[in-house]
């Protein structure tokens, strides 16, 4: 490879950043497609054909959403180069002796192309393994259309506004296209784009082709613009929305809550929530109320689009901006769960991750740092969560009975009495069992995904390698799960018996010795101490309890079951054991290693 020539170089400077984000692009949406295609087949109604053929088709329509969903946020490794500001990622290239256009079109047609190509590669293996006809050019073509207006806002400009502003637009729009296409034929007792009419249904005109070049085109433009003009330095920036002072720092300084100076514990605090956690919690609230908003006007603002006579559907049977809410509530979550997984403050710039000085240097004892943090941030995170599901809860009257059963066939509105009561005839134990379990399950996802952030930090190359193997396993347990139910031979029912038990015996094997190690380590490095461990031990014990209280409610029975059954299924008790150990130890890898 001739590393001389610029274009090489910066092919190959492109491919380091993005294949780790490539890799688990192709991964995780395939291996998740295909393991609900698996379940679906596997624990459908076979003694109802019809059933059996819906709950696969929604199985096989999931899948397609799996893969197409990670391309929506963008290329999250080339933010990160920017520490997620917009503006041109690859900053350093201006020296390089090539012309803008140049540094401008091969990225672009680099991660347009590998978009496009890890979707057509992901359609395919789903289409092989399953049978169905998941659709190849048609989506891959206007996925690079996407690819393309999110590359050419980000880059183009130095103002957060217009890079949100044309995201949400380019998303609205490509979302309306979608639906108008593929809810042309109203279809009864199903959903309207089932799998056997996806090759009539993404038989898109050639048209789209002309209009995806047209958008290639205009967006390159615009971008050499953009990048022009912050090459030469006299790129037009503004005062609220600057590199220095973006989205993120403008809601850091909304509220202008003094530094408490009585305790060094409370100013630690002050900070981990004023920098992390009210950010995520505003935008927890805003997005709550824009729930309740577009939930109070869908009403009639559908019935003003669908009041003409020409339209598709009846109106009582058109529901575009009803449907909005429950559509982008679990984006919602999964967004606000992002937004605050980065509880130790790791920083991204130029490819690089690190903790600043001043948080490494901190005096805190580094337990208490990373407890603190955690906290922190899993309230705000909770909150946040809370804040969605009141807007959603507020919401549905709102929405009405009849959008729920164009969706779902469910009246989801009319059963909120039935939950309410489902939950009001548990005993008081039993709704704080249920409390817990929830409380603690978004505290130990915030903490194991600070606990990968700064072990990724330290160790790059292991981790991935780690979290790779991680998510294999995982498949291949799912799976293997599937087969021991799916094969009828009893030869080999046996040996996959065998097997799944070993595997479920290596994953608590491995929780305990990593337990075990991690208590040792961090006793002989002073990271840990036993009023810690002690209280991290009570803690567990909580959750423990609380959790076989769920299992009752649920109604699993551990008395029936056989010892290896019974451990696997009390085995999550040690996860809060186990995060609880492993934030400090991997908190002091980037402070004093």
């Amino acid at each position: 490879m001739n590393l001389r020539s610029p274009s090489v170089a910066m092919l190959w400077e492109l491919w380091r950043v993005t294949r780790a984000e490539i890799a688990w692009k192709l991964a995780l949406p395939v291996g998740a497609g295909l393991t609900a295609l698996a379940l679906a087949a596997t624990f459908g109604p076979a003694g109802n054909p019809k059933a059996y053929e819906d709950v696969n088709d929604l199985a096989a329509a999931l899948a397609l959403i799996l893969i197409v969903i990670p391309h929506w946020p963008g290329w999250m490794s080339m933010a990160w180069l920017t520490g997620g500001q917009p503006g041109f990622s690859l900053r350093l290239s201006y020296t390089r002796p090539v012309r803008t256009a140049w540094l401008v079109g091969l990225p672009m047609a680099y991660l347009t192309a590998v978009s496009a190509g890890i979707y057509l590669v992901s359609a395919m293996v789903l289409r092989m393994a399953s049978g169905y006809a998941f659709p190849l050019l048609p989506v891959a073509g206007w996925m690079a259309a996407l690819t393309v207006v999110f590359i050419a806002a980000a880059w183009s400009t130095r103002n957060m506004a217009i890079q949100v502003v044309v995201g949400i637009v380019a998303i609205v729009r490509a979302l309306g296209l979608s639906i108008n296409r593929l809810t042309a034929v109203e279809l009864p007792d199903t959903f309207d784009w089932p799998p056997r009419l996806w090759p009539t249904l993404f038989d898109w005109p050639r048209t789209d082709y002309v209009w995806i070049a047209l958008i290639g085109l205009v967006a390159f433009a615009v971008t050499v613009a953009g990048v022009t003009r912050q090459r030469r330095g006299d790129a037009l920036v503004t005062r609220f929305w600057t590199l220095g002072g973006g989205l993120w720092d403008r809601l850091v300084g909304l509220f202008g809550l003094p530094c408490p100076t009585s305790s060094a514990t409370r100013a630690q605090l002050w900070f981990d929530l004023k920098s992390r956690g009210v950010p995520v919690l505003t935008i927890g609230v805003v997005l709550a109320s824009v729930i309740v908003l577009v939930s109070a006007v869908s009403g009639p603002i559908d019935a003003a689009w669908n009041a003409d006579p020409n339209v598709a559907c009846p109106i009582q049977e058109c529901f575009w901006v009803r449907s909005f809410p429950p559509m982008v509530t679990p984006i919602m979550l999964v967004t606000i769960l992002f937004l605050g997984v980065n509880a130790f403050g790791i920083r991204r710039k130029q490819g690089r991750t690190y903790v600043s000085a001043f948080e490494a240097t901190n005096a805190h004892g580094t337990a208490q740092l990373a407890v603190l943090k955690i906290l922190a941030q899993s309230v705000c995170v909770l909150a946040a969560f809370s804040a969605i599901g009141v807007g959603v809860w507020i919401s549905m009257p709102l929405l009405g009975d009849g959008l729920f059963i164009q969706m779902w066939g469910v009246p989801l509105n009319s059963r909120r009495s039935v939950i309410t009561n489902a939950f009001a005839a548990l005993t008081g134990y039993e709704q704080l069992a249920l409390t817990i379990v929830a409380a603690a399950g978004v505290v130990m996802a915030v903490a194991a995904f600070a606990v990968f952030g700064a072990l990724r930090a330290r160790y790059s190359r292991r981790a991935s390698v780690a979290s790779v193997l991680l998510v294999l396993y995982g498949l291949a347990f799912v799976w293997l799960a599937v087969a021991v139910r799916m094969d009828p031979a009893t030869a080999a029912r046996l040996h996959l018996d065998v097997v799944y038990g070993v595997m479920r015996w290596l994953a608590t094997a491995a929780m305990v010795i990593t337990i075990v190690y991690v208590v040792w380590n961090g006793f002989a490095e002073h990271v840990l101490t036993i009023r810690y461990a002690s209280g991290a031990v009570a803690i567990s014990a909580a959750f423990g309890a609380a959790w076989l209280t769920v299992l009752h409610i649920t109604g699993v029975q551990l008395a029936g079951m056989s010892a290896m059954n019974a451990i696997w299924t009390v085995s999550p008790a040690l996860l809060p054991l186990t995060v609880s150990v492993l934030a400090p130890w991997s908190y002091s890898r980037i402070r004093h290693t």
